[in-house]
């Protein structure tokens, strides 16, 4: 699923899928490394199941599919 996630959006915006990859990882880290601390960003981010303090683009975007799926059976 991530690689054909990858894929898609390299071939929108005219890069190469590891550069997706790469910039969402940058994105990440900036993210938990300079978290804003207001609550709702601090229960957001606990909320990612990961393996270290900052989660992998893989990581991320399972708990992304998970809340999206969950939200649109809400609706």
């Amino acid at each position: 699923m991530n690689l054909k996630i990858y894929r898609q959006l390299a071939k929108k915006h005219g890069v190469a899928a590891e550069e997706i990859r790469r910039d969402m990882h940058s994105a990440l880290n900036a993210a938990y490394e300079k978290p804003s601390r207001t609550p709702e960003s601090i229960r957001a981010q606990s909320a990612v199941l990961r393996g270290a303090n900052v989660p992998t683009p893989e990581e991320f975007l399972r708990h992304a599919v998970r809340e999206f799926r969950r939200r649109t059976e809400k609706n």
